[in-house]
């Protein structure tokens, strides 16, 4: 029997302020398995949790984060500033960085979900070592680009290894074959583009079936996604989709 995993984008981000302790907290506790969250790098060379490659559409602040050091001016900013209802003030809405997002879950079993964004092959291997020296192999996912995550798998066979490209004209194809020829362990497809076909297709090849959504129907599209059978998926309300599980359950 297949096992469903429910994952959380940037945390709990319909609820909570986005990629913040806070939010990866609640997520847990509305029943995500995994928790998917975007990785930058700063200037002084922390790794951080932030969506956009700047800081001003989450903060009370500004810049590029490749431009901003952590020390002194990132672990300063507050990232629950422009959530609704208010957010501002609280610890657990600063800025996180990767070592402390290891520390918190390492024991608790959830999946982290790493999207390393624009962050070229090095800073990726970088992040490898960081969770190798854990022992965390088999709790975090490299989601990213495939030439980036081709050379993550090249290097640690072991690691799951997920492209996040968009079907381009041949479709899912492309992202499909990529899969195959380097051992990324799942595929990732739309949940509007998504078919039994598909579904059937990946899985003849071995793979995992990913989908993510990022609409206000949970409950149609829970209940599509639950009925082609993928193994993944990923929204900004895991609470409403652990819900949607549960009556698909029930019923």
């Amino acid at each position: 029997m297949r096992t469903l995993q429910l994952q959380a984008h940037r945390g709990y981000s319909d609820c909570f302020p986005e990629n913040t302790m806070l939010a990866f907290r609640e997520a847990i506790k509305a029943g995500a398995d995994g928790i998917e969250m975007d990785v930058h790098k700063s200037a002084d060379g922390e790794y951080v949790m932030m969506h956009d490659p700047t800081v001003d559409r989450t903060t009370n602040g500004t810049g590029f984060i490749e431009q901003l050091s952590y020390a002194g001016y990132l672990n300063t900013l507050d990232a629950g500033y422009r959530k609704e209802p208010p957010f501002a003030g609280r610890k657990e809405t600063r800025i996180p960085t990767l070592r402390q997002v290891l520390d918190e879950f390492q024991q608790c079993g959830v999946v982290l979900i790493l999207h390393v964004k624009q962050l070229p092959a090095s800073d990726c291997l970088a992040l490898l070592r960081q969770i190798e020296n854990r022992s965390m192999l088999d709790q975090v996912v490299f989601f990213g680009r495939p030439a980036v995550i081709n050379q993550v798998k090249q290097t640690q066979p072991l690691a799951f290894t997920q492209n996040d490209g968009a079907p381009g004209p041949d479709g899912y194809g492309p992202i499909l074959r990529n899969a195959v020829e380097y051992g990324h362990p799942a595929v990732s497809v739309s949940a509007e583009a998504v078919t039994q076909e598909m579904v059937n297709e990946i899985r003849d090849s071995g793979k995992l079936v990913h989908c993510s959504f990022l609409s206000e129907d949970y409950e149609r599209n829970m209940k599509r996604l639950l009925g082609l059978g993928v193994d993944f998926i990923l929204g900004n309300d895991i609470g409403r989709m652990a819900k949607a599980v549960d009556f698909e359950k029930r019923g």
